[in-house]
């Protein structure tokens, strides 16, 4: 360059958008859309998988929802594991790795008989789902211009919501068709009927899963187009290799060859603590508190509801064909609402754009509970595109967030930790969201389920996301990641390693929302049917916010009484 001192965030910033910028969006887009598919294509063949494995169970309930859980619990364990690997490793190996992995593991589930074999592959297929989507945030927040940072983390995301749409295309006629695809493989299925009837099907839906084994063959693909980000190579050692890769990231826009010195390269000073137990020091336990509770409302409410989706229409009178179909619809609109959040976060403040999701969102779930009707199908279809939107929109507010709340070194861990603890509460959600819809108070006078005042329960959930959002979340849009970075060492004088207790209660927490939400339900027959177990998972359910408000509040008050931090 010209002499001057510089830093990582300065160069991507002043390169722009370039035809770099978009071959690491196609090879991050990919990467989700099949992260995407191995997530939702359970939702998509459970109602075919569930008469597979319990043909003499007419509704299988919380057994059924239990089949997105384990996936979910997966991604729970892969997600916090992943991103301290990638903090350690690089985002380009830890991708590479949790791409192939899930492919591999999700082939096997085409081959399921019971829930054992199923449950098991599934689990460990959700290590390399969870990994992939913190590092895809990440790397789209470590390479692109602070000032369409949150379009482009919300737009990628969009492309895992597009895997969801495409599970859906697939799935359905798939699963649907009455001729086995693949002969014996294939086999034929006679189940009992919701009216004590019987039927026939072929598990058709066993080729969805061989598709899902696709990304082995986009695992490689990755390994050899994609690069490490420059912040990870900054940030442990290697400015050599960082300035390398902005030369080529300037070149692929200026067309010019800049050289840079490694030298003159500013490096953000590292954290004095790492790994997650920092997530809750006092430095960054505000932020935490912002993506934590946010991101888990979401994840509680679009994967519970992804789950039962079908099940909710079919109760209503839709065929499974359709029920799928609705479905579908509602990930469609989700794909839109994707883009937008990204746009409208760049330009109105990150805290503004949340707050208005959990509020649409509150209207959606109100007007879904009145007007979904039977025979109705175009009106139910304006109500999941209305529905999809609204709570993708709020989900995808919080994405941008995230990296923007952590130093390089954290950042990665402190995405895949919050990507996980919200995992844990969408893995949970499924089966709570059963149980609930099996409840007394939840039925109807025929003994049928009424999905309108179950899906009404969401409310709740939303009003805690306003909230904390209202409290905890800051605008830190069109900041560098440097700047950000350098703001949260200059901007709190508490100290660095008093995360550990809090860490170690919030360990706990997920210990008792594990019980009271997935063993609980699962373990103990008809257990939605007992008068202590609504409580017992409202209580787990509210317990994470309650941490979070007086920890959260108690270090927010710290710090406005000091003046350090506007929130």
């Amino acid at each position: 360059m010209d002499g001057k001192e510089f830093t990582v965030s300065e160069v991507i910033d002043r390169a722009g958008i370039s035809g770099h910028t978009w071959v690491v969006f196609v090879l991050m887009a990919f990467a989700m859309i099949f992260d995407g598919y191995d997530f939702m294509i359970v939702n998509t063949t459970n109602t075919f998988v569930a008469r597979t494995f319990w043909p003499d169970v007419a509704n299988p309930g919380a057994l059924m929802g239990s089949l997105t859980t384990w996936g979910l619990l997966g991604m729970v364990i892969g997600g916090a594991v992943g991103g301290i690997l990638s903090d350690k490793i690089g985002r380009k190996k830890m991708l590479t790795i949790a791409v192939i992995f899930y492919g591999l593991f999700t082939l096997p589930q085409a081959f399921a008989n019971d829930l054992v074999f199923f449950a098991a592959f599934r689990l460990i297929a959700g290590f390399g789902v969870g990994s992939c989507i913190p590092v895809v945030t990440t790397v789209f927040s470590e390479t692109i211009p602070s000032k369409n940072r949150g379009f482009f983390v919300t737009f990628g995301m969009a492309f895992m919501v597009a895997g969801w749409v495409l599970a859906g295309l697939v799935g359905n006629p798939i699963s649907n068709a009455t001729t086995p695809i693949m002969g014996d493989f294939t086999n034929l299925v006679q189940y009992t009927t919701a009216d004590g009837g019987t039927a026939t099907m072929y598990a058709n839906w066993r080729l969805c899963y061989l598709i899902g084994a696709l990304p082995i063959v986009y695992g490689i693909i990755l390994f050899f187009c994609m690069h490490e980000t420059p912040h990870w190579y900054a940030n442990h050692g290697m400015a050599d290799k960082a300035c390398e890769r902005l030369h080529q990231m300037v070149a692929a826009t200026r067309h010019v060859d800049v050289t840079f010195d490694p030298s003159l390269l500013i490096i953000p000073p590292k954290p004095k603590a790492s790994g997650p137990a920092a997530l809750f020091s006092s430095k960054f336990l505000i932020g935490t508190a912002a993506i934590w509770t946010a991101y888990f409302v979401g994840q509680f409410c679009v994967y519970g509801m992804n789950a039962w989706i079908p099940a909710w229409f079919q109760g209503v009178g839709y065929s499974a064909a359709d029920s799928v179909s609705l479905q579908t619809w509602n990930n469609v609109a989700a794909i839109v609402s994707n883009i937008a959040a990204g746009a409208v976060s760049d330009k109105v403040g990150r805290k503004q754009a949340l707050a208005a999701g959990w509020v649409l969102c509150i209207v959606a779930v109100i007007l879904c509970s009145v007007f979904v009707a039977p025979n109705a199908m175009a009106l139910c279809v304006a109500l999941m595109l209305l529905f999809g939107f609204s709570l993708n929109y709020a989900i995808t507010c919080v994405q941008p967030l995230m990296p923007e709340q952590y130093p390089t070194q954290l950042r990665n861990t402190g995405v895949s930790w919050c990507q996980a603890f919200a995992r844990f509460g969408g893995s949970g959600s499924s089966i709570v969201l059963g149980s609930i819809a099996g409840m007394a108070m939840f039925q109807t006078a025929e003994g049928a389920t009424n999905w309108s005042m179950v899906v009404l329960t969401l409310i709740v959930v939303f009003a805690f996301g306003l909230v904390c959002t209202l409290l905890f979340v800051r605008n830190t849009g069109g900041l560098s990641m440097d700047a950000l970075a350098t703001e949260e060492e200059e901007g709190t004088t508490f100290s660095e390693t008093d995360g550990g207790t809090r860490f170690a209660i919030m360990c706990v927490i997920i210990a008792i929302n594990f019980i009271a939400c997935i063993v609980l339900p699962l373990a103990i027959p008809g257990f939605s049917k007992q008068s202590y177990a609504l409580p017992i998972m409202v209580v787990a359910v509210i317990l994470p916010f309650l941490f979070f408000f007086i920890y959260g509040g108690m270090q927010l008050s710290k710090e406005k009484a000091a003046g350090q931090r506007e929130v």
